[in-house]
């Protein structure tokens, strides 16, 4: 290994600190409070939380929710899809800790999403909403979704398209809103055909897709392929 490459690994390195110290800044009741007292992200993540609901189908197995965070829409998920054991990951020790004091009967851990701690074809269904834009590496993320899908399992990604109206709410909610913890979290852009390619370089491939909030959030639905 050469002198660039070490270089590159300490940016990365250097890239997920920040990005977890920027994760560990949002208080992990954010969602939950937000929901209550504040009437636009109670709007916004209402309508985003009804939209995922709807694409979810009852299962008889597992089910993880990757970047669970307080476990706001896991609840959610987890009542639409009835499943027997209910499974949350995040990178932020204090929103496992919320999580499960609320909800003792999920199993939530820390863990990295690049690299899910769990066996091959575990879950019958796996959610991802708006995770992908805050890792380095999407595609290893896919490539660990395909992995522990279970052969006849889905998953559900969501992520922020980049229109003109995302980017001008984004600068204003980041910079004088509620959202200003999440200024620097965003290391990714995704359109709908960068998304498609990474869908399909995993060995995935889309069954629905869906756009809603005025075209700002995109999310499919994928099965292996």
């Amino acid at each position: 290994m050469g002198e660039h490459d070490h270089e590159h690994d300490h940016e990365l390195e250097h890239g997920r600190k920040s990005l977890l110290e920027v994760h560990e800044d949002v208080p992990p009741d954010y969602y939950d409070t937000s929901l209550r007292t504040n009437i636009i992200q109670r709007l916004y993540h209402g309508r985003r939380f009804n939209a995922l609901c709807e694409m979810v189908a009852k299962t008889d197995g597992a089910i993880l929710d990757v970047g669970c965070d307080g476990g706001t829409l896991l609840e959610r998920l987890a009542d639409k899809a009835q499943a027997p054991t209910v499974v949350g990951l995040d990178l932020s020790r204090e929103a496992v800790a919320y999580t499960l004091g609320k909800r003792p009967d999920f199993q939530v851990l820390v863990g990295d999403a690049e690299g899910l701690p769990f066996r091959d074809g575990t879950f019958a269904a796996i959610f991802c909403s708006e995770v992908m834009e805050h890792i380095e590496r999407p595609e290893k993320l896919f490539a660990e979704i395909k992995r522990c899908l279970a052969a006849d399992g889905y998953c559900i990604v969501a992520v922020p398209r980049e229109t003109a109206l995302y980017k001008i709410l984004w600068f204003f909610w980041t910079r004088f809103g509620k959202g200003k913890v999440w200024r620097h979290a965003h290391v990714q852009e995704f359109t709908v055909g960068s998304l498609s390619k990474l869908i399909e370089a995993a060995g995935l491939r889309i069954v629905r897709n869906k756009l809603f909030l005025m075209g700002m959030i995109q999310a499919v639905k994928v099965v292996p392929a």
